[in-house]
Formats: C-alpha cells, structure tokens, sequence
C-alpha cells in the first residue's frame, strides 16, 4: 500500500477528498503539477478534470475517486451546465483500474446497502418508455463516444418499439418524475441507473465493464438487478470512513 500517491489539483472537492485519503492512510500527497509518472506508483486522485484524467489513461495502475453510487454528496446542476457541491457528507466510489466500478472485488453482501435505508420498489408494471441517460460533455469527450446518444438509440430500436426519452442531469424535468413511466433506462455509466433500480425500473448498460449487469437486448426481459446495488454498495464510502479498519480492508482485497 506504501507504493500509492496522492494527487490534487486546484478544485475544492479533489482536495479535500484527496487529503482525506492521503492523511487517513498515511500516503504521500503531491500536487497533480509534481506528477512524474512514475509506473511503479498507483495514482490516486478524485475526478478527470484538470489534468487528472490524461494521467488515469496513461498510469498501470490507479485508484480513482468519485460521487457514490447511492446517497452521494448534495449537487446541484444548473441550467447553464455548472455543477454545485452543495456538502461532501455523501459517499464517495472507491475504484482500482476503472472509473465506475471494481472488477474484482463484486461483493454481494447487503449489510451496507441495508444501511442506506433505501426502500426497494417493485417492478415498475405502468412503465411505457424507455429513458436512455446521455453522459455528460465531459465523460463523452473523456471515453471518446462522441456518437453515443444516436448510437444508443439505434441500437434500441433493434429490440423494442417503444418510445424513447432521453434525459440528463441538466433535464427540467426530474428523474425520479421521469421514472414514473419508465419501461427500462438505459446508460453508458450513469450512477442514475442505481436510483433507477431502486425505483423498480431495469436498467441497462452500454459500458463493457457494466453490459454484465444488463444488456440491451434483454430490454424486454425486464429484471431488477439487487446484486448490482449491493456490489456497488461496498465500494462506495464516507470520508470519515476512510479512517476505518473496514476501509483499509477494502483497499487491501481491491
């Protein structure tokens, strides 16, 4: 574990979810401007803006930081396409070698899902449409899927003809609204997907390290997936939690 270091950059929240990591673990934390790339280090940071994600695409190995899953900290998105922490009291997914969930650590327990006091719906038995969640600018620019909406779509429509919405984090309308009449809801990554299932609507998913969970030609199928919610549930994680033994057990089995 000794081989990890920490990176921040100028951002509010990458430093201190940054120090919170480095401090509570006792791991070297630098500037992102001191970065050497140095292939032997496991690169930590939070987020993959301000030079952060250049340095996740190039390192061997790397822990990246982000919201959580489920209960994650209060934001706010705005119509002018800006995005405000409004507290860093939420959880936070912990990632080894990807940047939305840990493929080798797929813990099913759900002792800390439980915890989070979200009520499971049932299947969703009213739902007519299909919502297909358009990433954000940033992540379409950073995966390199420029086309991802119309492909998606496309890609839909090769098995079922019902009506599809598409819907984002800057939408006027709510999700959980949009998910009253939701059939399925389909996403490249979204954490969206997680409140989806909660509310009792499949979700599908068009990243290879997710399409395991749901893929898109069983859309029809209609399945809630729990054991995704509770894999995701224990790589996710408070700031205070860092400090814990559970943690660092975390990090030592991921």
């Amino acid at each position: 574990m000794k081989s990890l270091e920490v990176f921040y950059t100028d951002h509010y929240v990458n430093q201190l979810v940054s120090q919170f990591f480095a401090k509570a673990n006792s791991f070297d934390l630098k500037n992102i401007n001191q970065f050497v790339g140095d292939q032997e280090k496991t690169f930590v940071s939070y987020g993959i803006l301000r030079g952060t994600g250049k340095i996740f695409l190039k390192s061997k190995n790397y822990i990246y930081i982000d919201h959580g899953y489920m209960n994650s900290s209060n934001r706010e998105f705005t119509n002018t396409k800006a995005t405000f922490t409004k507290n860093l009291g939420g959880y936070f997914r912990v990632v080894k070698n990807d940047f939305y969930f840990n493929q080798k650590y797929e813990n099913t327990s759900p002792e800390r899902f439980n915890s989070l006091n979200l009520s499971l719906k049932d299947l969703n038995k009213i739902g007519e449409v299909i919502v297909v969640s358009e990433p954000s600018i940033h992540t379409l620019k950073f995966l390199n899927i420029p086309n991802w909406t119309e492909e998606t779509i496309s890609q839909i429509k090769k098995y079922t003809d019902r009506k599809i919405i598409i819907h984002n984090k800057f939408s006027e309308v709510p999700l959980f609204e949009v998910l009253k009449n939701a059939f399925a809801f389909v996403s490249c990554q979204s954490t969206a997907a997680f409140k989806s299932i909660i509310a009792g609507v499949p979700s599908y998913f068009t990243h290879d390290n997710l399409k395991k969970f749901g893929k898109i030609q069983n859309i029809e199928k209609r399945t809630l997936n729990y054991d995704l919610l509770y894999i995701a549930a224990n790589s996710q994680w408070k700031l205070k939690e860092f400090f814990s033994d559970d943690f660092k057990d975390f990090l030592n089995k991921v």
